[in-house]
């Protein structure tokens, strides 16, 4: 499990998250099928160290499936989308980034200053001015140009908005997973110690 929680740290736009859990539940239920040979089978119903593997294994599932989604929302929501919504923005970027303390960095650009280049190139190209033939081709080169720059700077854009909204994410499942493994653990301690006081 702790092995499992410090799988975290490994970058989460990289598939190698994905194979290193997918290897610990592969190599947890060999364990498991060990220690199914191992245990004394009891006919009254399943034991309590039984119950804990299976709980262990939940979890591990459970932090394979958010890895599942964080890699879902970097690789493939960017294809699928045009632009980040406004309601992903809102309750992602705005209320779980400040209620997990998301530290932004210092180079992202505001919407509204991308829409403000978006006009003022979309004028460039516009404009009334008498142009000679051969002077007015190589504006046409240098326009397409142009605009073939801003189309890339856009889809890096995309694509930086919604690595943010994968890291947002990533960081909140993560604590989520952190406070879901310490309550398993406080409720192991407690049973373990009103076992011992009754023996």
């Amino acid at each position: 499990m702790l092995i499992d929680i410090l799988s975290f740290y490994l970058p989460p736009h990289s598939v190698d998250r994905a194979s290193f859990k997918m290897t610990l539940i592969l190599g947890y239920t060999v364990f498991l099928l060990i220690m199914n040979d191992l245990l004394p089978s009891t006919a009254n119903g399943t034991p309590i160290i039984g119950i804990y593997f299976s709980v262990c294994l939940a979890l591990m599932v459970i932090s394979l499936l958010e890895t599942v989604i964080i890699t879902n929302v970097l690789h493939h929501n960017s294809m699928k989308y045009q632009e980040v919504p406004n309601w992903v923005r809102v309750v992602v970027l705005k209320h779980i980034a400040n209620l997990i303390c998301y530290q932004w960095p210092e180079d992202i650009q505001a919407p509204s200053v991308a829409q403000t280049d978006k006009t003022e190139s979309s004028n460039v190209g516009s404009g009334p001015w008498i142009i000679p033939p051969a002077s007015q081709l190589v504006l046409k080169v240098a326009a397409g140009s142009h605009s073939h720059l801003i189309s890339m700077q856009k889809e890096s854009e995309l694509q930086e908005q919604w690595c943010h909204v994968g890291y947002v994410l990533d960081y909140l499942l993560f604590r989520i997973y952190l406070l879901l493994i310490s309550c398993y653990a406080l409720v192991i301690i407690s049973m373990w110690c009103i076992w011992i006081s009754q023996t």
